[in-house]
Parts: C-alpha cells; sequence; structure tokens
C-alpha cells in the first residue's frame, strides 16, 4: 500500500472548515443576484437654502402628500432553489447556512411597531420576527423554522410556496410571494459556483450527511458476516493494522454475496447554473435496489466501517468517487478500495485497483473536483447523518 503525505491529509481548515464557510458564501448568492436586480432608491430632492415667501405654498403642498406606500418583496438562494441535503447537513449545528430566504422592505414607517412573518408548509411554525429599521429600509435574512422530519422524506423535487407579510402596528402593510423549487433530499450538493471570484467552489462534506454509521441496517450485515464463518467478530483497529484490512474484506465478501453490485448511473436535477448535485441513494436504499453506483457503494462502505471502529474517507476526483480507511488509530496510512468492483472481483484487487487511484488523485486533492471528505473530521464539525426513512414499498 502506498504511503501518502501526512501534509495533504491533515488540512481540517481545508477540507472541513473552509467548505462550510464556502456554504454560507453560496447559500446568499440568490440574494445578491436578487438585491442586484432591484432598481437603486431615489435621492431626497435637496432643500432650498432661502426659499422665497412665494414658494412656501409650493412646499406645503409637497409636504401633504401621502408618504409611499410600504413595499415587499423575497427572494431564494440559487434562483430559488431549495436543496433539503444542505439544511439537514448543517442546518441544525449551523443555522446560518438554512437562511435561504431574504426579504427586501422598503418605504417602511417612521414609527409604531414592525414585525415580519413567513409562511411555509416546510416550516414546523410560521416565522414571526419583530426588528427595528435604522432607516426607511431593510433587508432580513431571518433563521428559519423548517420542518427537519418533512424536508428528510422530500423524495421528490417540486414547487413549495413563501408568503412574507410585513405587518404594521399589527396590521397587513405589504405582502409578496416566492415559488421555489425544493429538490430530492437524495441531491447531493457538491459544488457550488461563487459569481464573485468566477469560480466552482468544493463542497463534497454534504456527502458525509449520507454516510449513516447509525443505521440499524448494519447490524445484520455484520451478523451475517459473522454467520459465513471467515470473521469471528468486529472490533476495529484492536487486531492491528492487517485485522482491519481483514475486517472490511469480510464486509466486502458478505455484500457480494447479498448480490450487491456496481450499475453506472449517475443524475442529477441540473435546474440551477449556480449549483452542481448529484443523486446519491440512502443505504438502505442500495440494499433494496441491489446495486449502487461509485458514490452510492462509497457511502455505503464508509458508513459500515464507521460502525465497526474504523475511520472512513470519501475521495473525489473528476467523475468518479472511491473508498479508503486509515489502517491504525494514528491516522498515518490510507488503505483504499475500488468499490464499483464489487461483484466482480475479490477484495485483493480491488484494493490493489484502490491503490493506484489514491497514487494518482492524492497529490491533487485540495484542487478544483479533488477532495478528500474524512468522516469523522466532518462529525467534529456538526455534519450529522441524515436519518432516512424508507418508503412504504407495498
Amino acid at each position: 500500500m502506498n504511503k501518502p503525505q501526512r501534509k495533504g491529509l491533515s488540512g481540517l481548515t481545508r477540507y472541513v472548515v473552509v467548505p462550510l464557510l464556502i456554504l454560507a458564501v453560496g447559500i446568499r448568492i440568490g440574494m445578491y443576484i436578487e438585491r442586484a436586480r432591484r432598481p437603486p432608491e431615489q435621492p431626497q430632492a435637496h432643500r432650498e437654502a432661502a426659499p422665497a415667501p412665494a414658494a412656501a405654498a409650493p412646499r406645503e403642498a409637497a409636504a401633504s402628500q401621502p408618504a409611499a406606500q410600504p413595499t415587499c418583496e423575497i427572494s431564494a438562494s440559487f434562483q430559488n432553489n431549495i436543496y433539503p441535503s444542505l439544511l439537514l447537513s448543517f442546518g441544525a449545528a449551523y443555522p446560518e447556512y438554512a437562511r435561504c430566504l431574504s426579504v427586501g422592505l422598503r418605504n417602511l414607517p417612521r414609527s409604531g411597531s414592525l414585525q415580519l412573518r413567513i409562511d411555509s408548509n416546510l416550516f414546523i411554525r410560521p416565522l414571526e420576527l419583530g426588528f427595528e429599521a435604522p432607516g426607511d429600509s431593510a433587508i432580513l435574512t431571518p433563521e428559519l423554522p423548517w420542518n427537519f422530519d418533512l424536508l428528510r422524506r422530500t423524495s421528490q423535487m417540486g414547487p413549495q410556496t413563501f408568503v412574507a407579510t410585513l405587518l404594521a402596528d399589527g396590521r397587513v402593510a405589504a405582502e409578496a410571494t416566492v415559488v421555489c423549487t425544493v429538490h430530492s433530499v437524495n441531491e447531493a450538493v457538491s459544488r457550488i459556483f461563487v459569481q464573485s471570484t468566477g469560480q466552482w467552489q468544493d463542497t463534497s462534506v454534504c456527502f458525509a450527511a449520507f454516510v449513516n454509521e447509525d443505521h440499524p441496517w448494519i447490524n445484520t450485515l455484520l451478523q451475517d458476516a459473522i454467520a459465513a464463518g471467515t470473521i469471528r467478530g468486529f472490533n476495529g483497529y484492536q487486531s492491528g493494522p492487517q485485522g482491519a484490512i481483514f475486517q472490511a474484506q469480510a464486509i466486502w465478501d458478505t455484500l457480494a454475496a447479498r448480490g450487491l453490485s456496481y450499475v453506472n448511473v449517475a443524475t442529477d436535477s441540473g435546474t440551477s447554473p449556480l449549483v452542481s448535485t448529484q443523486y446519491v441513494r440512502f443505504l438502505d436504499q442500495s440494499i433494496h435496489d441491489q446495486g449502487a453506483n461509485c458514490v452510492d457503494a462509497s457511502v455505503l462502505f464508509c458508513s459500515i466501517l464507521r460502525r465497526i471502529g474504523l475511520r472512513p474517507v470519501l475521495l473525489f476526483r473528476p467523475g468518479h468517487c472511491f473508498v479508503a480507511f486509515y489502517d491504525s488509530p494514528d491516522a498515518s496510512h490510507l488503505v483504499a478500495f475500488e468499490p464499483t468492483m464489487l461483484g466482480q472481483a475479490q477484495f485483493p484487487a480491488a484494493a490493489a485497483e484502490g491503490a493506484k487511484e489514491l497514487q494518482a488523485t492524492l497529490p491533487f486533492i485540495g484542487t478544483s473536483q479533488y477532495s478528500l471528505v474524512d468522516i469523522a473530521l466532518c462529525r467534529q464539525q456538526g455534519v450529522n447523518p441524515i436519518s432516512f426513512e424508507a418508503p412504504d414499498r407495498g
């Protein structure tokens, strides 16, 4: 096995913290676009320095004109596209990433109480936010009361309406509506285009949310592996590097015996030019379908490896994903294997191919479309598994 340079793998800031901050920038892209489309505010008329008495009548007439009516505009990030996988990945630990809606208010009353209300079927309750504006306009991006359980069960892309209402002293002063496209929870956001730099930013840490080491099905698989007689038990790193590799091989053999194999299918919605996504099966979806593409299989293996106490990583290069794990607790050496060979080759052959992939990928980690996602580090940063509930299949 090849021994990677420690410098390329220990960048917590590069691979986890920076992508999380990038998400915050990306989420506001749509907001900035919407603001740029708004016409500039009209400057106030300059007052005359020493008006003549004859000008008094026109001034009084102007002063008597009614104030402009308040207005309200609402828009959502990513050109009004909402991705549940982003909200579920980071929404609980980092509420700022769930602030997908921007509300622009103008001609606000100079006195009285102001309140913003936003209604949506995707909220557990309507948002009600009292606020003070320093002038006659304001742009609000509030924390939103998402119904995370409903987002988790969003299996198909569809429209969703958000209604923003401005209340002045308890009375409706202005209202606006936006219809957003809510994507399937299976769509993982892999890259975000930042218009200010003209560059794509990597957000592959989102895939860590599809790794679910807590899924109860894993117990069944581990019991099958022990029952097959190829391994007595799973104990993580207690049996040393060779023991860790032997446990990974037992998992490979058990999945192959269950008939799971590689399928060359990868889809995305392609509805926003600012976001690149890929459809990712949850663990039980791959098992039910008896097939997985490179990302599905890598997520599946990471889930099981993490469950038995090993430290797995997802590795991405242009057009492909594969999986690796550290063979000791000191995280000094990675063992990679090619998941697309599942059902077609034995584990040693998949590991040999994985070693080649690893050697070709590690030097480019951190460059465009090359990334390493350490699941343990992602968990430390608050990227937790998306708890998936399989639909009733009849």
